[in-house]
């Protein structure tokens, strides 16, 4: 059995007595829930992949104490396409690492600018670097000094003579706060003496 359509009158009798509900308030767009997001980690993983702050991350290992303390990597420059010597034209070669260094230090680097130029070239990959451009300068970062030294453990003598110290201390949880602090400071007095 077939149903006929309602008329025009009883279409807006029933719109009118039938409330619907309303249409779900469309969420906003994914971007300006991300962007924030992306933009603190945009800045504070900055310059990762940067072969300058690769080289400065692990300047130090790469061309040695005595030479860290003396200079530091500024900026790769990259090398430009052309016909470099013995390579096909429109292929790029190596560009150029620039270093910043200390006072008159400036001849010893140039002095070892080859084989600095090879650890440089076996940390980043290729013949990325061709050649040093020296600046002098104060240097930006301060080398790293070494960790102190660990402190020396107590021997079984001084261990026994602390806890008997510690003998007639009734609580258990203060013997044993006062039993790790007098382990600590007989470490640290030991570490000063040696």
């Amino acid at each position: 059995m077939k149903r006929s359509l309602p008329s025009i009158e009883d279409s807006l009798r029933i719109l009118r007595t039938n409330r619907t509900r309303r249409a779900p308030k469309a969420p906003p767009p994914v971007q300006k829930q991300v962007q924030p997001i992306l933009k603190s980690l945009e800045a504070r993983f900055k310059g990762l992949d940067d072969p300058a702050h690769k080289l400065q991350r692990r300047w130090q290992e790469i061309v040695g104490d005595k030479l860290a303390r003396l200079c530091e990597p500024v900026r790769v420059i990259k090398g430009r396409p052309g016909s470099a010597a013995g390579s096909p034209p429109g292929s790029p070669h190596g560009g150029a690492l620039e270093i910043r260094v200390q006072g008159a230090y400036a001849p010893l680097i140039q002095h070892q600018s080859g084989a600095l130029i090879d650890r440089i070239n076996l940390f980043l990959g290729g013949k990325s670097v061709e050649r040093l451009r020296i600046i002098q300068g104060p240097l930006a970062t301060k080398p790293r000094t070494p960790p102190p030294p660990k402190p020396q453990p107590l021997t079984a003598a001084e261990d026994l003579a602390l806890q008997q110290e510690l003998g007639d201390v009734s609580d258990e949880k203060v013997r044993t706060a006062l039993l790790k602090l007098g382990r600590s400071v007989l470490r640290k007095q030991k570490l000063t003496r040696s």
